[in-house]
């Protein structure tokens, strides 16, 4: 076992030299893979899912007005592959989202867990499935399966063969790597071996550096650190005016560490076996704490105000923008580091590519930080596919779940799904002809003893209305000034998110939402049903707020 502190040593031109000689000896008398548009090679493709945390739809590098980011990589994987612009997550909390997506079920009927608990082993998972059609499953960075106290364990092994995975590096979040006094995961523990850059503690190790720097969880905060500032709302981790303790030492930094081991364990695959690699980043969730050099790439650059907020001044909005920016641009070129050495956009490739997040991030809009709301900024993620069979330049507008990647991943790697699985996929879009109007998608969660409850439906009405409806049995939260809250009575929210996504004018008082509202969770149906009273004037009045939607195109009445 190559020791923590070893991770670094061997020389940059060493690496992939044995994968590569697999790649070629594999291709040896068979035919070459398809290049991007044409039909998906015989031979099983290796796959690769890059999922950062806590990353919002419009961060993506395709919004410039939003954020204008250097994203090389990713605009290289929309050129020559396809990417959805309306993706969201089946729930907008780190642990439920993943329980999903690894469960292949919607929120409601994937296995009821939240942040701080694991996940049941006896549940099937889309690891388990693929690894048993022939594929080599690698697990690197924070995949939330194992949140509970106990962690990962050191070695990272703790419930790592139930889940499906044959070989790993993984961590909890940013906050949680650092409890207790003796490293619970991988990552603290590789950490516990190394100096600091930085110290601007006194801590004797870079895990004890960071501890300092990140903080740990604490009550009723979390990662109460002194790298970072406690906003006015009382959130911490979101401005952070002092560097992570990795000084310049970038390779260490959480983020370029995962990268790193999750090339070296692409390595270790056993020869002629197709492999299957997740590599969840622990960033861009917060806290904000980036690297000397990082802070450097951004000093003077500028985003705009968060909508809805009063509570922040620009200035402070600022930090946190560019700090938050700064993250997703070094996500960007790892990610085209580990890409380009795969050889993944080579024409021959025979590797699958999804990129996409768990759930977003509010940052400030609607005067909230984080998730846990039904607002598209923290239910809606970027989603790109690249790889063999994918149309190159295709950008597809209508709603799509997360799961239906998964989805993908299963047909491509041959596997079968298990009962009450979910049945979409993102195949399905990568045909010719336009698709309809598409699938129902769903999102929703309920957290903090049900004070946090809400379903949403998402539907692509027609070209210029995907309508949102949002019911929440308690009443929505609060923060968004243009629909305030009911609580604790029940509220029906609803928006065509194509052209108000800041979510401003409520459409809920139309036929389309009537609808819609009908297709939510039973229980959920039922207690939004009455709140839906259609009168011709008042989806007038309404649509009158947010042209060019008409009530001719949308369908309103």
């Amino acid at each position: 076992r190559t020791s923590p502190s070893a991770t670094f040593s061997a020389p940059s031109h060493q690496l992939f030299s044995h994968a590569m000689v697999r790649r070629l000896a594999l291709s040896v008398g068979s035919a070459l893979a398809a290049s991007v548009g044409g039909a998906a090679s015989a031979e099983k493709p290796n796959i690769v899912m890059l999922m950062p945390d806590q990353w919002r739809w419009d961060w993506d590098g395709f919004h410039k007005e939003q954020a204008d980011l250097h994203l090389p990589t990713l605009q290289r994987i929309a050129e020559s592959g396809t990417r959805f612009t309306f993706s969201y997550t089946p729930s907008p909390l780190c642990v439920p989202a993943r329980a999903a997506l690894a469960s292949v079920r919607h929120y409601d009927e994937a296995p009821h867990v939240t942040n701080g608990q694991d996940f049941p082993t006896q549940v099937p998972t889309w690891y388990n499935a693929v690894r048993d059609v022939g594929y080599h499953v690698i697990a690197v960075g924070k995949d939330d399966l194992t949140q509970s106290i106990q962690g990962t364990k050191a070695d990272g092994c703790r419930h790592a063969a139930e889940l499906g995975f044959d070989s790993h590096f993984r961590m909890q979040d940013k906050f949680a790597t650092y409890s207790g006094r003796h490293p619970i995961d991988q990552f603290s523990s590789a950490m516990a071996n190394l100096t600091c850059g930085r110290n601007d503690s006194s801590g004797s190790t870079l895990r004890a550096c960071n501890r300092w720097c990140y903080g740990v969880i604490a009550v009723p905060r979390i990662g109460v650190g002194h790298c970072c500032e406690v906003l006015p709302s009382r959130q911490n981790g979101w401005t952070c005016p002092v560097p992570d303790q990795v000084g310049k030492e970038q390779s260490l930094y959480v983020d370029d560490y995962v990268t790193e081991r999750a090339e070296r364990l692409i390595e270790q695959v056993p020869e002629r076996k197709p492999w299957a690699l997740q590599l969840a980043f622990p960033g861009p969730h917060p806290p904000f704490v980036i690297t000397e050099a990082m802070n450097k790439s951004i000093g003077d650059r500028h985003f705009p105000a968060a909508f809805d907020n009063k509570l922040l001044s620009n200035e402070l909005q600022l930090q946190v923008r560019r700090q938050y920016a700064a993250e997703v641009e070094n996500l960007d070129k790892l990610m085209g580091r580990l890409l380009t050495k795969l050889g993944a956009f080579e024409p021959d490739s025979n590797t699958l590519v999804v990129v996409m997040s768990d759930h977003g991030e509010q940052l400030g809009e609607h005067h909230w930080f984080g998730k846990k709301r039904p607002w598209e900024d923290a239910i809606r993620v970027p989603l790109l596919v690249h790889g063999p069979g994918v149309p190159a330049g295709k950008v597809v507008d209508t709603p799509v779940s997360t799961l239906d990647a998964i989805g993908l991943i299963l047909d491509r790697a041959g596997a079968t799904r298990k009962e009450g699985w979910h049945t979409g996929s993102l195949q399905t879009y990568f045909q010719e002809a336009p698709h309809a109007d598409g699938p129902l998608v769903r999102s929703g969660l309920t957290a903090n003893h049900k004070k946090l409850d809400f379903r949403i439906a998402i539907q692509r009405i027609n070209a210029t209305c995907t309508l949102k409806v949002i019911c929440c049995p308690t009443g929505c939260p609060a923060g968004n000034s243009h629909v305030p809250s009911t609580a604790p009575d029940a509220q029906l929210l609803a928006f065509n998110v194509a052209q108000d996504p800041h979510e401003a004018v409520d459409l809920s008082k139309t036929a389309d939402a009537a609808m819609l509202v009908q297709r939510l969770p039973a229980s959920y149906a039922e207690v939004c049903s009455p709140l839906v009273r259609v009168s011709v004037a008042g989806a007038e009045s309404l649509v009158a707020l947010a042209p060019p939607v008409s009530t001719a195109s949308a369908g309103f009445v």
